[in-house]
């Protein structure tokens, strides 16, 4: 049995986005067909004989060390004496946001990204073979980010502006509307400036707007108009990638009525720009209350993380998460997609 890269990576993601057991992801031996499971959500009905041998329950990252002894190998790897900081940052909670603040002082944000991704790929492609997986399409990682002029390494540039069936930026219409939008722009930063503002402005969020329409592809959240906060980052990312600018994914976790319990997943995007690396932008459209602006270096998102179960995720996905698209792709209309939105738990 033979499974692409990608789809096994994204199982091994869901499996490991919350606690141990809370998100669970199967793989069938026989065909590869993967299945996902939430404490938050159904998301797949599993077959009658999921536990059958056949089927084959994707370990949390934890499990694999990619976890926290990850990040001490690499802190004592390529963080001389700052090592000791990171080991005591780990001693309380909160400690990945505050570890990433301290790579991004110390410029080694995508020197991480680049040896997790190595990690992670070697721990997958172990554990497959352990269990008799074949994997193909493997994309090659090397251990640094970043070139000696602060570009971003190309293999990693290029999981940035990988053209998807849910970034479709190679779609007509995708790519019809970026060369609209760059009439007129004399830099990346200025596309990048009016690319954002098209889909914060133009884009309406369907539940401020009530518009019925619930979207997931770039292509139809541009055709309709419309989406959630996830379906118009897809879009973003589509306008940007078809300018060869690389760009992923980013959470929050926010409570949906500022007051505690429920909490969702809110979505975003993290670009990387030449002068300033990367940098996250909020296109879920502004409103009162909300004020998102694209002013780098200095970040101005929609929302701010303020009790103690509300968390900026400190990672930078080349694709959506698998929860959202799932959960998008599930629900036809605004109101069942907003009783359901997608959520996964926080180490605190």
């Amino acid at each position: 049995m033979e499974i692409k890269y990608s789809d096994i990576e994204n199982a091994f993601m869901f499996a490991g986005s919350g606690q141990p057991y809370e998100c669970s992801a199967f793989i069938s031996q026989e065909t590869g067909e993967t299945y996902y499971q939430s404490d938050y959500g159904d998301f797949d009905e599993l077959p009658e004989d999921i536990d059958d041998p056949k089927h084959i329950a994707i370990p949390h990252k934890t499990e694999l060390d990619i976890g926290k002894s990850l990040v001490l190998n690499f802190a004592y790897e390529y963080l001389g004496d700052k090592a000791e900081d990171v080991e005591i940052i780990f001693r309380s909670k909160g400690a990945y946001s505050r570890f990433k603040e301290l790579l991004d002082r110390l410029g080694k944000i995508d020197l991480w990204y680049s040896y997790e991704n190595n990690a992670q790929q070697k721990a997958i492609i172990e554990w497959c073979e352990d269990n008799n997986i074949t994997v193909s399409n493997i994309p090659e990682y090397k251990s640094l980010a970043l070139n000696s002029q602060g570009s971003l390494e190309e293999n990693i540039k290029q999981q940035y502006l990988k053209n998807t069936d849910i970034i479709n930026w190679q779609h007509p219409k995708i790519k019809a509307c970026s060369r609209e939008i760059l009439e007129g722009s004399n830099s990346k930063l200025e596309y990048t400036l009016k690319a954002f503002e098209y889909v914060r402005d133009k884009i309406k969020h369907s539940w401020d707007f009530q518009e019925n329409s619930v979207t997931c592809t770039a292509s139809d959240v541009l055709e309709l108009k419309t989406g959630y906060c996830y379906a118009k980052s897809h879009l973003l990312a589509a306008l940007l990638r078809a300018q060869e600018i690389p760009v992923g994914f980013c959470y929050q976790r926010l409570s949906l009525n500022d007051n505690g319990a429920p909490y969702c997943l809110h979505g975003l995007n993290a670009v990387y720009l030449q002068e300033f690396g990367w940098y996250r932008i909020d296109a879920r459209g502004n409103k009162k209350g909300v004020n998102a602006q694209f002013s780098p270096p200095r970040e101005c998102l929609a929302f701010t993380p303020v009790d103690n179960l509300e968390k900026d995720l400190p990672e930078i996905w080349n694709d959506p998460l698998p929860i959202i698209v799932e959960t998008l792709q599930k629900h036809k209309d605004i109101k069942q997609l907003h009783e359901n939105l997608p959520d996964i738990q926080v180490v605190i």
